[in-house]
């Protein structure tokens, strides 16, 4: 599936995505969903908790399951 980070400056196929804490960001930054490409990794959206990001991933894995082939965040 190709994924558009939230700010729209990133688009990829990522191989993996994890829910990550994010240090130094600001309260409304504290975890962020981060996308994996070989050993490159790109914060793709941030969010103040991490039920937040939580959230968000089981929206991106449920577009998965459906077929989506796209996921804007």
């Amino acid at each position: 599936m190709v994924i558009i980070s939230s700010n729209k400056e990133k688009c990829g196929e990522y191989q993996r995505l994890a829910v990550q804490r994010s240090y130094g960001n600001g309260k409304d930054r504290k975890f962020a969903i981060v996308g994996y490409v070989g050993t490159s990794a790109d914060a793709l959206a941030y969010y103040p908790t991490k039920d937040g990001a939580i959230t968000a991933m089981n929206k991106i894995f449920a577009a998965y399951e459906n077929g989506k082939k796209t996921y804007t965040l």
